[in-house]
Parts: C-alpha cells; structure tokens; sequence
C-alpha cells in the first residue's frame, strides 16, 4: 500500500496525464515506501494503525523523493550526482530511525497501535 498517490507523485516528477505508466509508478511508490520504513527499523505492521494523514510529512517526502528516483533512474548507476538525494534522504529518515531512540515513531505508534 502506498501512502502517496500516483497523481502527487506524476506532479513531483512531471509526468504527463497519461496512464500508461500508473502501474510502474505505482511499484515505485510501493518499493520506495517499503526501503524508508525499512531504513527507520520498525515493520510495515508496526506503523499499519497510523492513518496516512498523521504519518510523518518528512517519511512521505522521503517516500516520494526516493520513488521519483526509481522511477527516473530505472537501471542501477554509479553516478556522483545521486548523492545528494541520498544525503536529504538521510536528512528526513534519520530523526525517526529506532536506533536513534525512535521517539518520534513510537509516540505515533502508541497513539495508533498496530492493526490486528
């Protein structure tokens, strides 16, 4: 599931109207989604009860970043210029990493606790 629309994400890296690529985008958005939550340290079930409008605006701007880059650079590169996404990338991810106390993330977990 992604917590960013197609439609946001086509505004962000400007992509036409068109559908063909929905589908491709939408694997971006999933696999960007599922490398930031994994980057935090906490499990897709872990964050499951906090509806999307309280998740983290810097996690869905990771999110978005991240899956604007996939779908931009479709084979793996070596290429310098990457690096300072991933430096803004470390930027917005790091305050709600587990393993630098995580508090931010468990707040929002305690106050939406896991979907059983």
């Amino acid at each position: 599931m992604a917590r960013i629309s197609i439609e946001y994400l086509k505004r962000h890296t400007m992509t036409d109207d068109s559908h063909c690529d929905d589908d491709y985008l939408y694997e971006c958005l999933c696999d960007a989604e599922a490398q930031v939550i994994d980057r935090i340290g906490y499990t897709e079930e872990e964050l499951s009860g906090i509806p999307d409008e309280a998740f983290p605006r810097a996690l869905k701007r990771a999110i978005l970043m991240r899956a604007a880059s996939l779908y931009a650079y479709r084979e793996d590169i070596d290429n310098d210029s990457i690096k300072p996404l991933a430096e803004s990338l470390v930027s917005l991810i790091k305050p709600y990493q587990r393993m630098r106390g995580g508090g931010r993330m468990d707040k929002l977990i305690e106050k939406y606790p896991p979907q059983q």
